[in-house]
């Protein structure tokens, strides 16, 4: 089985059609929605796996990286 990514415009009528065909299909396809995070939710995700550093000033950090 392969995996597509298809953007539909659900705002006009040719892409409502377009869902409701594709759901029809259910035998064949299935639809699954993709939820992007965005910029907090990937900082709380990074502190929560503690993907964080921690310097006293700009130069201690440039240190650090190299």
């Amino acid at each position: 089985m392969a995996t597509y990514t298809i953007t539909i415009n659900e705002k006009t009528k040719a892409g409502k059609k377009l869902v409701a065909l594709l759901e029809s299909l259910n035998e064949v396809v299935s639809i699954s929605e993709i939820r992007k995070s965005k910029g907090l939710d990937e900082a709380l995700e990074d502190v929560k796996h503690g993907r964080v550093w921690e310097a006293k000033n700009a130069k201690d950090l440039i240190n650090k990286c190299l």
